[in-house]
Protein backbone atom coordinates (compact mmCIF):
# COMPACT_ATOMS: atom_id res chain seq x y z
CA UNK A 1 0.00 0.00 0.00
CA UNK A 2 1.24 3.80 -0.95
CA UNK A 3 0.25 6.86 1.50
CA UNK A 4 0.04 10.05 -0.04
CA UNK A 5 0.25 12.82 2.40
CA UNK A 6 -1.98 15.53 0.95
CA UNK A 7 -4.52 17.72 2.49
CA UNK A 8 -7.30 17.88 -0.98
CA UNK A 9 -8.93 14.74 -0.17
CA UNK A 10 -11.00 15.11 -3.75
CA UNK A 11 -8.33 14.88 -5.79
CA UNK A 12 -5.15 13.26 -3.17
CA UNK A 13 -4.09 11.16 -5.78
CA UNK A 14 -3.33 14.27 -8.29
CA UNK A 15 -2.73 16.64 -6.05
CA UNK A 16 0.00 14.30 -4.91
CA UNK A 17 1.64 13.17 -8.08
CA UNK A 18 1.74 17.18 -9.13
CA UNK A 19 3.85 17.92 -5.36
CA UNK A 20 6.16 14.75 -6.10
CA UNK A 21 6.93 16.21 -9.55
CA UNK A 22 7.87 19.11 -8.17
CA UNK A 23 9.71 18.42 -5.42
CA UNK A 24 11.62 16.43 -8.14
CA UNK A 25 12.17 18.97 -10.41
CA UNK A 26 13.65 21.28 -8.03
CA UNK A 27 15.74 18.62 -6.66
CA UNK A 28 16.97 18.27 -10.58
CA UNK A 29 17.63 22.08 -10.52
CA UNK A 30 19.85 22.17 -7.24
CA UNK A 31 22.03 19.07 -8.62
CA UNK A 32 21.99 20.63 -11.61
CA UNK A 33 23.02 23.51 -9.96
CA UNK A 34 25.67 21.74 -7.57
CA UNK A 35 26.86 19.82 -10.40
CA UNK A 36 27.13 22.80 -12.95
CA UNK A 37 30.45 22.28 -15.12
CA UNK A 38 33.14 24.86 -14.91
CA UNK A 39 34.33 26.92 -17.76
CA UNK A 40 37.26 25.28 -20.21
CA UNK A 41 39.56 27.05 -21.42
CA UNK A 42 42.01 26.59 -24.48
CA UNK A 43 45.69 28.07 -23.33
CA UNK A 44 48.93 29.56 -25.71
CA UNK A 45 51.54 31.52 -25.34
CA UNK A 46 51.45 34.67 -27.47
CA UNK A 47 54.62 36.43 -26.86
CA UNK A 48 58.01 36.31 -28.84
CA UNK A 49 59.42 34.40 -25.63
CA UNK A 50 63.36 35.70 -26.76
CA UNK A 51 62.10 39.19 -25.28
CA UNK A 52 61.56 40.00 -21.56
CA UNK A 53 57.26 40.46 -21.80
CA UNK A 54 55.53 42.26 -19.07
CA UNK A 55 52.13 44.49 -18.10
CA UNK A 56 49.90 42.20 -20.18
CA UNK A 57 46.52 43.64 -20.46
CA UNK A 58 43.37 42.72 -22.88
CA UNK A 59 40.22 44.51 -24.10
CA UNK A 60 36.70 43.37 -24.73
CA UNK A 61 37.23 42.85 -28.52
CA UNK A 62 39.91 40.49 -27.48
CA UNK A 63 43.19 42.80 -28.46
CA UNK A 64 45.81 41.79 -25.98
CA UNK A 65 48.47 44.56 -25.45
CA UNK A 66 52.04 44.50 -23.32
CA UNK A 67 55.71 45.31 -22.98
CA UNK A 68 58.45 43.69 -24.71
CA UNK A 69 61.51 44.44 -23.34
CA UNK A 70 64.21 43.86 -25.62
CA UNK A 71 68.35 43.60 -24.36
CA UNK A 72 70.48 43.62 -27.22
CA UNK A 73 73.07 46.28 -28.31
CA UNK A 74 71.20 47.10 -31.73
CA UNK A 75 68.07 47.60 -30.34
CA UNK A 76 66.56 51.45 -30.50
CA UNK A 77 64.29 51.46 -27.79
CA UNK A 78 64.21 50.32 -24.25
CA UNK A 79 61.09 48.78 -24.87
CA UNK A 80 58.53 48.58 -27.32
CA UNK A 81 54.37 48.11 -26.96
CA UNK A 82 53.01 44.85 -28.55
CA UNK A 83 49.70 44.25 -29.78
CA UNK A 84 48.00 40.94 -30.50
CA UNK A 85 45.18 40.72 -32.34
CA UNK A 86 43.13 38.10 -34.80
CA UNK A 87 46.24 35.95 -34.17
CA UNK A 88 48.88 38.01 -35.03
CA UNK A 89 51.55 40.09 -33.12
CA UNK A 90 52.42 43.82 -34.07
CA UNK A 91 55.09 46.05 -32.60
CA UNK A 92 53.14 49.54 -32.45
CA UNK A 93 56.00 51.54 -31.29
CA UNK A 94 58.73 49.84 -33.73
CA UNK A 95 59.13 52.05 -36.48
CA UNK A 96 58.72 55.40 -34.16
CA UNK A 97 61.49 54.08 -31.30
CA UNK A 98 64.14 56.67 -32.46
CA UNK A 99 61.91 58.94 -30.85
CA UNK A 100 61.41 57.02 -27.77
CA UNK A 101 63.49 56.28 -24.58
CA UNK A 102 60.75 53.69 -23.54
CA UNK A 103 57.25 52.84 -23.71
CA UNK A 104 55.58 51.36 -20.91
CA UNK A 105 51.55 51.08 -18.64
CA UNK A 106 49.50 50.14 -21.63
CA UNK A 107 46.29 50.59 -21.29
CA UNK A 108 43.50 49.33 -24.07
CA UNK A 109 39.49 49.43 -24.50
CA UNK A 110 38.61 47.68 -27.80
CA UNK A 111 41.52 48.46 -30.33
CA UNK A 112 42.40 51.71 -28.41
CA UNK A 113 45.85 51.58 -26.43
CA UNK A 114 46.97 54.57 -24.20
CA UNK A 115 50.51 54.15 -22.35
CA UNK A 116 53.42 55.72 -21.17
CA UNK A 117 56.30 56.77 -23.49
CA UNK A 118 59.37 58.21 -22.30
CA UNK A 119 60.21 60.85 -25.05
CA UNK A 120 63.89 62.00 -26.19
CA UNK A 121 63.21 65.21 -28.05
CA UNK A 122 60.51 67.70 -27.40
CA UNK A 123 58.56 70.23 -29.56
CA UNK A 124 58.66 74.14 -28.98
CA UNK A 125 57.09 75.86 -28.11
CA UNK A 126 55.43 73.81 -25.22
CA UNK A 127 51.79 73.58 -25.58
CA UNK A 128 50.89 73.44 -22.20
CA UNK A 129 51.47 75.09 -18.91
CA UNK A 130 49.67 74.19 -15.44
CA UNK A 131 47.43 76.44 -13.75
CA UNK A 132 49.02 77.83 -10.63
CA UNK A 133 48.00 77.78 -7.28
CA UNK A 134 47.15 81.05 -6.42
CA UNK A 135 49.70 82.94 -4.64
CA UNK A 136 50.99 82.02 -0.65
CA UNK A 137 51.41 84.04 2.22
CA UNK A 138 55.28 83.86 1.85
CA UNK A 139 54.65 85.86 -1.73
CA UNK A 140 56.43 83.24 -3.34
CA UNK A 141 54.74 82.56 -6.90
CA UNK A 142 55.29 79.34 -8.68
CA UNK A 143 56.04 79.69 -12.70
CA UNK A 144 55.90 77.49 -15.47
CA UNK A 145 58.43 74.82 -15.75
CA UNK A 146 59.86 75.00 -19.13
CA UNK A 147 63.60 74.38 -18.55
CA UNK A 148 65.80 72.03 -20.65
CA UNK A 149 69.06 71.03 -19.46
CA UNK A 150 72.52 73.41 -20.14
CA UNK A 151 74.88 71.48 -18.60
CA UNK A 152 74.31 67.70 -16.94
CA UNK A 153 77.39 67.98 -15.80
CA UNK A 154 76.92 70.85 -13.55
CA UNK A 155 73.34 69.86 -12.95
CA UNK A 156 72.70 73.19 -14.43
CA UNK A 157 69.00 73.97 -16.63
CA UNK A 158 67.96 77.15 -18.78
CA UNK A 159 64.48 78.24 -18.78
CA UNK A 160 63.27 78.67 -21.92
CA UNK A 161 60.44 80.76 -21.22
CA UNK A 162 62.80 83.35 -20.16
CA UNK A 163 66.89 83.01 -21.25
CA UNK A 164 68.00 85.87 -20.02
CA UNK A 165 67.98 84.29 -16.31
CA UNK A 166 70.54 81.86 -15.01
CA UNK A 167 70.46 78.81 -13.14
CA UNK A 168 73.21 78.60 -9.85
CA UNK A 169 73.83 74.96 -8.40
CA UNK A 170 74.39 75.00 -4.88
CA UNK A 171 76.19 72.64 -2.38
CA UNK A 172 74.92 72.97 1.13
CA UNK A 173 77.65 71.94 4.00
CA UNK A 174 76.05 68.22 4.06
CA UNK A 175 77.03 68.34 0.41
CA UNK A 176 73.43 67.94 -0.70
CA UNK A 177 73.40 69.89 -4.36
CA UNK A 178 70.28 71.75 -5.59
CA UNK A 179 69.68 74.16 -8.41
CA UNK A 180 68.28 77.49 -8.38
CA UNK A 181 67.13 79.60 -11.07
CA UNK A 182 68.26 83.26 -10.88
CA UNK A 183 64.86 85.29 -12.84
CA UNK A 184 66.43 88.13 -14.87
CA UNK A 185 66.16 91.55 -12.72
CA UNK A 186 62.59 92.50 -14.09
CA UNK A 187 61.24 89.42 -12.83
CA UNK A 188 60.60 89.47 -8.63
CA UNK A 189 59.68 86.40 -8.18
CA UNK A 190 61.78 83.03 -7.45
CA UNK A 191 60.72 80.10 -9.61
CA UNK A 192 60.05 76.95 -7.69
CA UNK A 193 59.82 74.15 -10.14
CA UNK A 194 62.15 72.10 -11.93
CA UNK A 195 61.61 70.01 -14.89
CA UNK A 196 60.26 66.36 -13.55
CA UNK A 197 60.98 64.29 -16.86
CA UNK A 198 60.26 63.48 -20.01
CA UNK A 199 57.33 60.59 -19.60
CA UNK A 200 54.42 61.57 -21.98
CA UNK A 201 50.81 60.10 -22.86
CA UNK A 202 50.83 58.41 -25.88
CA UNK A 203 47.14 57.67 -27.89
CA UNK A 204 46.62 55.12 -30.31
CA UNK A 205 42.89 55.12 -31.40
CA UNK A 206 43.16 51.50 -33.00
CA UNK A 207 44.25 53.21 -36.84
CA UNK A 208 46.25 55.92 -38.21
CA UNK A 209 49.38 57.98 -36.06
CA UNK A 210 49.96 57.55 -32.76
CA UNK A 211 49.08 60.91 -31.14
CA UNK A 212 51.37 62.64 -28.52
CA UNK A 213 48.57 63.40 -26.25
CA UNK A 214 51.94 65.72 -23.48
CA UNK A 215 54.64 67.61 -24.38
CA UNK A 216 55.60 69.53 -21.60
CA UNK A 217 59.14 67.84 -19.94
CA UNK A 218 56.66 67.13 -17.12
CA UNK A 219 56.32 63.20 -15.86
CA UNK A 220 52.90 62.11 -16.79
CA UNK A 221 52.35 58.40 -15.34
CA UNK A 222 49.09 55.84 -14.25
CA UNK A 223 47.19 56.90 -17.51
CA UNK A 224 43.49 55.22 -17.63
CA UNK A 225 41.16 55.70 -20.62
CA UNK A 226 37.47 55.14 -21.97
CA UNK A 227 36.60 56.24 -25.34
CA UNK A 228 37.88 59.45 -26.26
CA UNK A 229 38.89 60.12 -23.02
CA UNK A 230 42.06 60.08 -20.66
CA UNK A 231 43.07 61.20 -17.15
CA UNK A 232 46.25 60.69 -15.98
CA UNK A 233 48.64 62.40 -13.09
CA UNK A 234 51.35 65.30 -14.26
CA UNK A 235 53.83 65.71 -11.99
CA UNK A 236 54.28 69.05 -11.05
CA UNK A 237 58.09 69.52 -10.11
CA UNK A 238 59.36 71.54 -6.84
CA UNK A 239 57.87 71.57 -4.62
CA UNK A 240 55.97 68.03 -5.74
CA UNK A 241 52.73 66.70 -5.96
CA UNK A 242 50.86 65.83 -8.52
CA UNK A 243 47.94 67.84 -10.69
CA UNK A 244 44.69 65.10 -12.17
CA UNK A 245 44.56 66.00 -15.72
CA UNK A 246 42.13 64.68 -18.86
CA UNK A 247 42.41 65.17 -22.38
CA UNK A 248 38.78 64.72 -23.93
CA UNK A 249 39.29 64.60 -27.68
CA UNK A 250 41.68 66.66 -28.27
CA UNK A 251 40.96 69.33 -25.38
CA UNK A 252 43.64 69.43 -22.18
CA UNK A 253 41.81 70.29 -18.92
CA UNK A 254 43.53 70.51 -15.47
CA UNK A 255 41.08 69.22 -13.07
CA UNK A 256 42.99 70.57 -9.35
CA UNK A 257 45.03 72.92 -8.73
CA UNK A 258 46.94 72.63 -5.37
CA UNK A 259 49.92 71.88 -3.71
CA UNK A 260 49.17 68.54 -2.62
CA UNK A 261 49.07 64.98 -4.37
CA UNK A 262 46.23 63.45 -6.90
CA UNK A 263 46.82 60.29 -8.03
CA UNK A 264 45.31 56.39 -9.42
CA UNK A 265 42.68 58.46 -11.70
CA UNK A 266 40.46 55.32 -13.20
CA UNK A 267 38.39 56.01 -16.13
CA UNK A 268 35.05 54.27 -17.60
CA UNK A 269 32.26 55.98 -20.29
CA UNK A 270 32.60 59.22 -19.42
CA UNK A 271 33.81 59.61 -15.79
CA UNK A 272 36.67 59.61 -13.71
CA UNK A 273 37.91 59.00 -10.19
CA UNK A 274 40.70 59.10 -8.61
CA UNK A 275 42.02 60.23 -4.80
CA UNK A 276 43.84 63.30 -3.71
CA UNK A 277 44.98 64.84 -1.01
CA UNK A 278 42.72 67.38 0.92
CA UNK A 279 44.89 68.63 3.86
CA UNK A 280 44.43 66.03 6.63
CA UNK A 281 44.01 62.71 4.42
CA UNK A 282 42.92 61.38 0.93
CA UNK A 283 39.58 61.64 0.08
CA UNK A 284 37.85 60.04 -3.08
CA UNK A 285 37.02 62.68 -6.14
CA UNK A 286 34.49 62.02 -9.41
CA UNK A 287 35.10 63.82 -12.66
CA UNK A 288 31.84 63.95 -15.12
CA UNK A 289 32.98 64.69 -18.45
CA UNK A 290 29.38 65.24 -19.94
CA UNK A 291 28.84 67.76 -16.73
CA UNK A 292 32.31 69.16 -16.59
CA UNK A 293 31.81 68.23 -12.96
CA UNK A 294 33.66 67.60 -10.02
CA UNK A 295 32.38 65.79 -6.62
CA UNK A 296 33.66 64.77 -3.55
CA UNK A 297 32.59 61.59 -2.74
CA UNK A 298 34.46 60.79 0.65
CA UNK A 299 34.78 63.21 3.42
CA UNK A 300 36.34 62.35 6.59
CA UNK A 301 39.30 61.83 8.77
CA UNK A 302 40.98 58.72 7.46
CA UNK A 303 42.25 57.76 4.07
CA UNK A 304 40.10 56.50 1.03
CA UNK A 305 42.47 55.18 -1.83
CA UNK A 306 42.15 52.83 -4.89
CA UNK A 307 38.95 53.79 -6.30
CA UNK A 308 37.52 52.14 -9.05
CA UNK A 309 34.51 52.94 -11.21
CA UNK A 310 32.02 51.22 -13.27
CA UNK A 311 28.64 52.65 -14.25
CA UNK A 312 28.81 55.37 -11.74
CA UNK A 313 29.36 52.86 -9.58
CA UNK A 314 32.63 53.22 -7.39
CA UNK A 315 34.56 50.63 -5.07
CA UNK A 316 37.46 51.69 -2.95
CA UNK A 317 39.89 51.07 -0.12
CA UNK A 318 38.81 52.75 3.15
CA UNK A 319 41.41 53.15 6.51
CA UNK A 320 38.63 53.80 9.43
CA UNK A 321 40.67 51.98 11.72
CA UNK A 322 44.21 50.60 11.19
CA UNK A 323 42.70 48.10 8.89
CA UNK A 324 41.18 48.67 5.99
CA UNK A 325 37.46 48.34 4.43
CA UNK A 326 35.69 47.98 0.89
CA UNK A 327 33.39 50.90 0.45
CA UNK A 328 30.82 51.28 -2.53
CA UNK A 329 29.46 54.73 -3.87
CA UNK A 330 26.30 53.96 -5.74
CA UNK A 331 23.10 55.92 -6.08
CA UNK A 332 24.44 58.69 -4.04
CA UNK A 333 24.99 56.57 -0.72
CA UNK A 334 28.29 54.69 0.26
CA UNK A 335 28.13 51.32 1.86
CA UNK A 336 30.62 49.38 3.38
CA UNK A 337 30.72 45.85 1.40
CA UNK A 338 33.46 44.32 3.72
CA UNK A 339 33.10 42.74 6.98
CA UNK A 340 36.58 41.50 8.21
CA UNK A 341 38.58 42.38 11.04
CA UNK A 342 42.24 42.25 9.13
CA UNK A 343 42.83 44.11 5.96
CA UNK A 344 40.35 44.12 2.89
CA UNK A 345 42.03 45.75 -0.07
CA UNK A 346 42.94 45.81 -4.51
CA UNK A 347 38.77 46.28 -5.25
CA UNK A 348 37.99 46.00 -9.19
CA UNK A 349 34.36 46.58 -10.30
CA UNK A 350 32.47 45.24 -12.91
CA UNK A 351 28.36 45.66 -13.82
CA UNK A 352 27.70 46.16 -9.88
CA UNK A 353 30.07 43.63 -8.33
CA UNK A 354 33.24 44.07 -6.87
CA UNK A 355 36.11 41.62 -6.15
CA UNK A 356 38.79 42.20 -3.58
CA UNK A 357 41.56 40.28 -1.90
CA UNK A 358 41.14 39.98 2.28
CA UNK A 359 43.54 38.39 4.75
CA UNK A 360 40.92 36.29 6.82
CA UNK A 361 43.70 35.75 10.20
CA UNK A 362 45.66 32.84 7.65
CA UNK A 363 46.03 34.44 4.77
CA UNK A 364 44.79 36.10 1.82
CA UNK A 365 41.11 34.92 0.14
CA UNK A 366 39.23 36.18 -2.76
CA UNK A 367 35.93 38.22 -1.77
CA UNK A 368 32.79 39.00 -3.88
CA UNK A 369 29.90 41.30 -3.62
CA UNK A 370 27.52 40.16 -5.75
CA UNK A 371 25.11 43.36 -5.09
CA UNK A 372 23.17 42.61 -2.54
CA UNK A 373 25.85 40.34 -0.58
CA UNK A 374 29.44 39.58 -0.03
CA UNK A 375 31.07 35.97 -0.47
CA UNK A 376 33.70 34.40 0.03
CA UNK A 377 35.02 32.83 -2.70
CA UNK A 378 38.43 30.97 -1.89
CA UNK A 379 39.00 29.06 1.61
CA UNK A 380 42.67 27.17 1.76
CA UNK A 381 45.55 27.50 3.29
CA UNK A 382 47.70 29.85 0.60
CA UNK A 383 47.42 33.20 -0.49
CA UNK A 384 44.83 34.29 -3.29
CA UNK A 385 45.79 37.14 -4.16
CA UNK A 386 45.38 40.16 -7.04
CA UNK A 387 41.77 39.55 -8.57
CA UNK A 388 40.27 41.39 -11.64
CA UNK A 389 36.85 41.04 -12.91
CA UNK A 390 35.03 41.96 -16.36
CA UNK A 391 32.66 39.71 -18.64
CA UNK A 392 31.03 37.38 -15.93
CA UNK A 393 34.80 36.12 -15.07
CA UNK A 394 36.81 36.62 -12.28
CA UNK A 395 40.83 35.56 -12.45
CA UNK A 396 43.19 35.89 -9.67
CA UNK A 397 46.55 34.50 -8.56
CA UNK A 398 47.09 31.61 -6.18
CA UNK A 399 50.09 30.69 -4.19
CA UNK A 400 49.49 26.76 -4.10
CA UNK A 401 51.51 25.28 -2.13
CA UNK A 402 52.75 28.81 -0.49
CA UNK A 403 55.72 28.65 -3.54
CA UNK A 404 55.07 30.06 -6.89
CA UNK A 405 51.80 31.98 -7.84
CA UNK A 406 49.14 29.47 -10.59
CA UNK A 407 46.44 31.34 -12.52
CA UNK A 408 42.73 30.92 -11.36
CA UNK A 409 39.11 31.37 -13.09
CA UNK A 410 35.33 31.80 -11.73
CA UNK A 411 32.53 32.30 -14.12
CA UNK A 412 30.16 31.72 -11.56
CA UNK A 413 29.45 28.03 -12.23
CA UNK A 414 30.79 24.80 -10.67
CA UNK A 415 34.53 25.44 -8.69
CA UNK A 416 36.76 27.95 -9.55
CA UNK A 417 39.11 26.04 -12.31
CA UNK A 418 43.28 26.61 -11.36
CA UNK A 419 44.67 27.22 -15.27
CA UNK A 420 48.48 26.85 -14.39
CA UNK A 421 50.65 24.36 -12.98
CA UNK A 422 53.74 24.72 -13.13
CA UNK A 423 56.94 25.72 -10.97
CA UNK A 424 57.19 29.47 -12.64
CA UNK A 425 55.46 32.43 -11.37
CA UNK A 426 52.70 33.39 -13.22
CA UNK A 427 51.53 36.56 -12.50
CA UNK A 428 49.29 39.78 -12.70
CA UNK A 429 46.62 38.02 -14.59
CA UNK A 430 43.56 40.24 -16.25
CA UNK A 431 40.61 39.59 -17.87
CA UNK A 432 37.76 41.26 -20.28
CA UNK A 433 35.67 39.98 -23.06
CA UNK A 434 36.00 35.97 -21.18
CA UNK A 435 39.64 36.12 -21.87
CA UNK A 436 42.51 35.60 -19.20
CA UNK A 437 45.68 36.97 -19.97
CA UNK A 438 48.74 37.23 -17.62
CA UNK A 439 52.46 36.80 -17.76
CA UNK A 440 55.22 34.46 -16.93
CA UNK A 441 59.13 34.95 -16.50
CA UNK A 442 60.86 31.75 -17.68
CA UNK A 443 64.37 30.71 -18.24
CA UNK A 444 65.31 34.48 -18.24
CA UNK A 445 62.70 35.38 -20.92
CA UNK A 446 58.84 36.75 -20.52
CA UNK A 447 55.67 34.92 -21.74
CA UNK A 448 52.55 35.62 -22.65
CA UNK A 449 49.71 33.64 -21.87
CA UNK A 450 46.32 33.67 -23.00
CA UNK A 451 43.47 31.89 -21.27
CA UNK A 452 39.91 31.40 -24.52
CA UNK A 453 36.82 29.79 -23.48
CA UNK A 454 36.65 26.06 -25.30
Amino acid sequence: MSFCFCRHKIDGYASCAYRTRWILASLALLISAINAKAIEFDLRQIADDRYLNREATISESGMAVWTQFITNDTSPSITDIIIYHDGGRTNLTEETSASFLGNVKPVVESNAVVWVAGYRTFPEPYPWTLREVPTRDDGIQELPALYKVDDPIEQTFINVADTTGRVEVVTNELGVVSTNYIPAASTEDQVRRHPSGGNEINFWPGTGEVIRVTTDQRNDFAPSFSGRLIAWQKSKGFPFGWELMVWDDGVTKQLTTNYYYDMGPKVQGRQAVWYGWDGYDFEIYLYDADQDTITQITSNRYDDVSPVIWDGQIAWEGYPAVEADIFLYRNGQTIKISDNVEDDINPRIWNGQVVWQAFDGDDYEIYLYDGTKSIKLTQNDYDDTNPDIRDGIITWMGYVGNWDAEIFAWDGTGNPVQLTDNDDEDRDPRTAGRRIIWTVERDGHGQVWLATPK
